[in-house]
């Protein structure tokens, strides 16, 4: 995907969902390219934002010379691991649940939605990982509900009355997701950092 190709993505699924979805469903495009062209440019800027962010945290409140690079280094990868680590958890899930919304099981296309309905999150990451006093940027991350209900139609034929419930869930995992392994590698980040809370 070119730059200007992924741009256009972008701007086509916050503004115009509903023609972006019908395009996207359209697409032969393989997973890898999605992944690879797409999801990992939005995941390494924010992972770039969280090492700025973790750079400043640490020179500003810390200034601890041993952690200057290593810290907000360990943190942008955490970062980066924790988006695609929900990315394809949460895809997996989606595909398993689909039947209960009497939606087509298919492990490609929830992906796709999935990944594609993330978007709006990724976004507000890049602006959120620069402070923590800009966390309240990840409110319009919400709008990742209302592309993955218009999504569902497109992707896995989730019939109207269950679109909604269907959206509901996938708020829920997200959000789960995001919390459980944002803990995790938080625990494991103190134990590598010794004596350090402040991750």
């Amino acid at each position: 995907m070119s730059r200007s190709a992924f741009f256009e993505r972008i701007k086509n699924l916050l503004l115009f969902p509903g023609y972006e979805w019908k395009v996207i469903s359209l697409e032969k495009r393989a997973l890898s390219d999605v992944f690879g062209s797409y999801i990992w440019r939005l995941v390494l800027a924010g992972g770039i934002s969280q090492f700025v962010g973790s750079f400043f945290y640490v020179r500003n409140v810390l200034d601890i010379d041993a952690y200057r690079f290593s810290f907000p280094l360990v943190q942008a990868m955490i970062y980066v691991a924790v988006q695609f680590l929900v990315i394809i958890a949460g895809s997996l899930f989606i595909r398993g649940i689909a039947f209960r919304f009497h939606s087509e099981k298919s492990l490609f296309k929830a992906v796709k939605l999935f990944a594609f309905s993330y978007t709006p999150v990724l976004i507000v990451f890049i602006l959120a990982n620069l402070h923590q006093v800009l966390f309240i940027a990840l409110v319009p991350g919400v709008y990742t509900v209302y592309l993955f209900r218009i999504g569902c139609q497109h992707m896995l034929s989730t019939p109207k009355i269950r679109r909604l419930s269907f959206s509901m869930i996938y708020m829920i995992v997200t959000l789960g997701l995001l919390f459980i392994f944002t803990r995790l590698f938080g625990y494991l980040s103190t134990i590598i950092f010794t004596g350090f809370n402040g991750v």
